[in-house]
């Protein structure tokens, strides 16, 4: 027994071990004794292969709540609230969503829930109220994961079929972290009740050297195998790497970026694409409106009165117009950009000779309510592509160029509307867990919107939502993963090394 050598480290485990009488986990020890854990895993390693402790490797995961579960944390969960407001009496689901504040899918997912729970029944078209627990599996995992932060889900208290339930709703996150629990032998017991067990040099120090002390003491060996520690070096966000290879892309196929206001005129993010002046899209519901200033002006008084004749009764387009009395200041109203079609416009504005090829990829803003797939401000990726001989075909295999050249798969498309062009088109793209989803509109450029502006060939035109794309390409189901701020889930994604897949 005595003619086993230790390290320092590796006699601080097997003394911490002594202390704590039973099985502790790695990272207890970690914590508990101040040691790196790289340090610490290569001494259990030496530990066990000297028969004094036990490993076993036990997998588990780490689980932390969801921005829209941490919001349910404080809230409540969906159904808890419907259940809340039916035991006041029955009513209808309209009633219902009306009094909670919840649109159609979000009533449907509390009902939903609540009526699998077995916590209302619908009879006769009205929700009633059965019996509920006072606080439920789910909702004894979420305020504990609020109240906690980041926990092992062997330790967070609850069902297996809880977790899987809450992941699924993506009310929780999870991260696989495989634990190693640690159990001192009799051999190892023994050891630590001998005080001069004798002790490994770990490293080199200049005192050794110095004292030539390095020539009669005992080197522990170096074991490659150790776990070594993590390194995390700096590094762009990964939304950022996708949105710097979309422009990458685009300017290898031709185009050219461009930039205009945040701040801008309803004329140019309305009515110069032959968007009506009563069109819903205008309401204050629609669209963020400045309030000081509340007006702007119109650069070009020229081009103002043809908009203005356009809209009125179809000017020289061919059109008859939207047939009402245009109002000059209704379209100088500032609002915050909705689109970055606006931009497309300001620059066909002052490039009338064929060729055309320009993207902007820029923020623009919307009143929306922020959910996994919704935000009030966000990324648009607009382009236009213009000259003599363009159609509608050039535009479906630039998309699909595009799509392509990012790796995102086969694109569909259908028929769609949209005042300011014809024919128009809608894209969709496969999402691995939310299945296709709408990425663009797209269509060509009515003579409405071209004439006034004084181009003579046909633009074809598209508006991507360029964070769906992004979602897709970065394999996450939650549009506010794009902005976060967590450290573990930054470091966990790849480095982009060129291409997406």
């Amino acid at each position: 027994m005595v003619s086993l050598r230790l390290s320092g480290v590796e006699l601080r485990v097997l003394k911490a071990l002594r202390r704590a009488g039973s099985e502790v986990t790695a990272s207890q020890l970690a914590t508990e004794e101040d040691v790196d854990r790289s340090a610490l895993m290569s001494a259990l390693e030496r530990l066990a292969s000297k028969g004094l402790v036990k490993l076993e490797r036990v997998e588990d995961e780490l689980l932390e709540l969801t921005p829209e579960g941490l919001s349910y944390a404080e809230r409540g969960l969906p159904e808890r609230r419907l259940y809340e407001a039916v035991t006041a009496g029955p009513a209808t689901p309209a009633e219902l969503g009306a009094r909670l504040g919840l649109d159609g899918w979000a009533l449907s997912i509390a009902l939903g829930w609540a009526r699998r729970k077995g916590w209302v029944k619908v009879e006769g078209g009205l929700v009633k109220a059965l019996r509920a627990p006072e606080l439920d599996e789910d909702e004894a995992a979420l305020r504990r994961l609020a109240e906690h932060g980041p926990t092992l889900a062997s330790s967070l208290g609850v069902s297996r079929e809880c977790v899987r339930r809450l992941k699924e709703r993506t009310l929780i996150s999870s991260k696989p972290l495989v634990e190693v629990k640690v159990k001192l032998t009799d051999k190892g017991l023994a050891l630590t009740e001998i005080p001069e067990a004798p002790v490994e040099v770990g490293a080199l120090t200049p005192e050794l050297l110095r004292t030539e002390a390095w020539a009669s003491v005992k080197f522990k060996p170096y074991d490659v195998s150790a776990e070594p520690p993590p390194v995390y070096p700096g590094r762009k966000h990964p939304y950022l790497e996708f949105l710097e290879e979309v422009r990458r892309v685009l300017v290898a196929m031709g185009f050219e970026e461009a930039e205009g206001p945040f701040v801008e005129t309803e004329f140019w993010n309305f009515d110069v694409l032959f968007q009506a002046q009563d069109h819903p899209a205008r309401e204050i519901h629609d669209s963020f409106r400045v309030k000081r200033p509340s007006r702007g002006w119109v650069e070009d008084p020229e081009l103002e009165e043809r908009v203005k004749r356009t809209h009125e009764d179809g000017w020289v387009t061919g059109s008859t117009g939207w047939r009402y009395r245009w109002d000059p200041e209704v379209a100088r109203r500032l609002v915050l950009r909705t689109q970055t079609t606006a931009v497309s416009m300001r620059y066909l504005a002052t490039h009338k000779s064929p060729p055309v090829r320009m993207f902007c990829l820029s923020k623009v803003f919307r009143p929306d309510v922020l959910d996994a797939k919704h935000s009030m401000e966000f990324m648009q990726l607009e382009g236009i592509y213009g000259d003599h001989g363009v159609s509608l075909r050039h535009l479906l295999g630039i998309i699909e160029e595009l799509a392509s050249a990012l790796g995102l798969g086969e694109v569909k498309f259908k028929p769609g509307y949209f005042p300011f062009t014809e024919p128009s088109v809608e894209g969709f793209i496969k999402h691995p867990k939310l299945g296709w989803v709408e990425f663009v509109g797209a269509g060509m450029f009515r003579p409405e919107v071209l004439k006034p502006l004084g181009v003579e060939f046909p633009v074809a035109a598209w508006g991507i939502g360029i964070e769906r794309l992004a979602m897709i390409a970065l394999g996450i189901d939650d549009i506010r993963e794009l902005h976060s701020r967590r450290l573990d889930w930054l470091r966990s994604r790849p480095v982009y090394l060129g291409g997406w897949s």
